[in-house]
């Protein structure tokens, strides 16, 4: 245990000669400290999911080769081969300046060794679209561009999922099977989905005549009933308007009422102007239940039977007049 701690503060120590380090502030440092002597503890233990968070946060504050390779190092524990193998890629790449601490040189050299060890244990799964040649394809939820299919694609071993799918066919899914070093290829033609035909025309397709509807006529009743009782509200509200317009008679001389008079002349108007409302509320309802009725097609059809039957609604009008043909 001293010995791995020693190694751990002795990484630690170097991590902080970095340039990158340097460029960090402070709390970011502390973070980035922490995390990867959390990361290199958890890799010791092989908890390589651990140790894949923790690097992976520690190289988002602090970019450095150490941490990235380690962080593949978990990534590969993990079985996640192709990300691994990026990151090992990516310290290549961006390569380290010859006056970089001895820890960076070393992380180099290590991500060359590690990625060589590496590739070989890589599977590789190859796509071929038959028909149609631009569907669209899958591998474990990610989606494979164009240019990529049709050719070797970098996948971890185990069991990945393809998933070929287009517009106007039946999708395509499969589990294959590939193991450390090994490729499969899988060819896919996609069923075509039958087409829905096309209701035929008919010759009654331009004029339908409307059907008789139950909702309808509850419509009318429901009309009926609001109409009533409002010409009912507006006559029991008129009659007791007339009523105060007797009494004020008898106490008002000449449009002129006393005080003492002021809340009867108040209920007058409010009786007057509710019987108003009432009243237009209830020849409304009427005429919308004649409307509804006398608009209704009847179950032998009015129109084969040569009888027609048109509304008549206006100022002071409503009725309905007919004709025959």
């Amino acid at each position: 245990m001293k010995l791995v701690a020693i190694c751990l503060g002795l990484v630690c120590a170097a991590l902080f000669a970095m340039p990158a380090w340097a460029e960090a502030n402070e709390a970011d440092r502390a973070t980035a400290r922490a995390l990867a002597l959390e990361g290199h503890d958890a890799l010791q233990k092989k908890d390589y999911a651990t140790a894949a968070d923790r690097f992976g946060r520690a190289d988002a504050l602090v970019h450095a080769p150490t941490l990235v390779v380690d962080w593949a190092r978990a990534l590969q524990g993990l079985g996640r081969f192709v990300a691994a193998h990026e990151k090992y890629e990516l310290v290549l790449r961006e390569g380290v300046p010859d006056s970089a601490p001895k820890s960076w040189l070393r992380a180099l050299e290590e991500a060359r060794k590690e990625l060589d060890a590496l590739k070989p244990r890589l599977g590789w799964v190859t796509v071929v679209l038959k028909d149609p040649p631009d569907a669209s394809v899958q591998i474990d939820g990610v989606l494979v561009p164009p240019a990529a299919v049709g050719v070797r694609r970098a996948a971890d071993p185990g069991f990945p999922e393809v998933t070929v799918s287009a517009p106007g066919y039946e999708s395509f899914k499969q589990t294959v099977t590939v193991g450390p070093g090994e490729e499969k290829s899988l060819e896919v033609s996609l069923r075509k989905l039958p087409e829905v035909a096309a209701p035929p025309a008919t010759a009654d397709a331009a004029y339908r005549p409307r059907q008789k509807s139950e909702a309808r006529r509850v419509a009318a009743y429901v009309a009926f009933g609001l109409g009533g009782a409002g010409v009912l509200a507006g006559g029991v509200t008129g009659g007791l308007a007339l009523r105060k317009r007797a009494d004020l008679k008898d106490e008002c001389i000449a449009d002129s009422c006393p005080s003492s008079s002021k809340k009867k002349l108040s209920t007058y108007h409010v009786y007057g102007t509710t019987s108003g409302i009432a009243l237009g509320v209830g020849v409304a309802g009427v005429g919308t239940g004649l409307l509804l009725l006398l608009t209704e097609p009847r179950a032998d059809d009015t129109e084969s039977a040569g009888f027609r039957v048109r509304p008549l609604v206006g100022w002071g009008t409503l009725g309905a007049e007919g004709s025959f043909q």
